[in-house]
């Protein structure tokens, strides 16, 4: 999985990452992130780029609730370009209630 982080305007973190959000990666895409959020203080929103995630399982789901439970703390965090099967993953769980997807 490939994992870009980077500053978006004075106070945001956009990710964008390719492949599939499972147990083998979602560990490195979180940790990655809450290292990034953790060394900036200023960052009040986060925005993952859901373009070229092509799976989510239950433990990236769990790192998803993770990152939003970080953020509810200092911002805000949205999901962008999410594909309709990981939008029905989320509905299922009832994620859809809470997260904000674009």
């Amino acid at each position: 999985m490939e994992i870009d982080v980077r500053r978006v305007g004075l106070t945001g973190l956009l990710v964008k990452a390719s492949g599939r959000l499972d147990l083998d990666n979602a560990v490195e895409y979180g940790g990655k992130i809450k290292e990034t959020i953790e060394d900036n203080d200023d960052i009040d929103e986060l925005i993952l780029d859901f373009a070229e995630i092509s799976f989510i399982s239950s433990f990236g789901l769990k790192v998803i609730l993770e990152l939003h439970k970080d953020m509810a703390l200092k911002g805000s965090m949205k999901l962008r370009n999410v594909p309709e099967a990981i939008v029905k993953s989320f509905k299922m769980v009832g994620f859809d209630k809470f997260l904000v997807i674009e």
